[in-house]
């Protein structure tokens, strides 16, 4: 009779198994390093539209400014001239106003310097105003000034009929000269092409 092959004691020893090799994985930037690319020449952008060269200043147009800034130093001085002869100023109110006080011919005199400063004053102002838009080109400037020098005109005619002194009146006659030199010239065939050159 055959005998059984004996047990093997314990579980069967498994055969190892073999490593399979590990795969290299690829080199990783390190964090928050970043790629630098050369830097490249920066080219300046072209312009687009090309710039107009300034249109140059006519004779005519600088003529009239000229003649502005001329009137603005007359009419400065025509204040100063006012200011001078102020002190008939109380005799002339007294004439008109033979029952006015002491007081009352005071604060008239008064009023009437602070009106001839304010008014002198501002045609100082107009007449620099009026040189300074001229000269940029202005259209709207011409068209003022063209309007001043007609006003002027009727001024001058009614204030020649007035009661004044007469270095008042002297001064007055080249300023009104200048004005309407100055506005004759702006309307000249240079001026306005000038004035539409600079009108976009």
């Amino acid at each position: 009779m055959a005998k059984p092959a004996p047990a093997t004691a314990g579980p069967a020893k498994a055969s190892p198994a073999k490593a399979s090799p590990a795969k290299a994985s690829p080199a990783r930037p390190a964090a928050g390093a970043a790629t630098r690319k050369p830097a490249g020449r920066v080219v300046p952008p072209r312009p687009l539209v090309s710039v107009a060269e300034p249109v140059p200043l006519p004779r005519s147009v600088r003529t009239a400014v000229w003649l502005m800034y001329a009137g603005a130093a007359l009419a400065a001085l025509d204040l100063i001239a006012t200011l001078a002869t102020i002190g008939s100023a109380r005799g002339e109110l007294h004439r008109a106003n033979p029952h006015w006080t002491a007081a009352q011919l005071t604060t008239g005199v008064h009023s009437f310097i602070l009106s001839i400063v304010v008014s002198w004053a501002i045609t100082i102002g107009v007449w620099l105003i009026m040189a300074r838009t001229n000269q940029a080109g202005r259209a709207w400037a011409r068209n003022v000034a063209t309007v001043l020098s007609a006003l002027s005109t009727l001024s001058f005619i009614l204030y020649l009929h007035e009661p004044g002194s007469l270095v008042g009146k002297l001064l007055l006659v080249p300023m009104w000269l200048v004005g309407v030199a100055a506005a004759t010239l702006l309307w000249r065939r240079e001026s306005t092409a000038y004035i539409r050159a600079g009108v976009l």
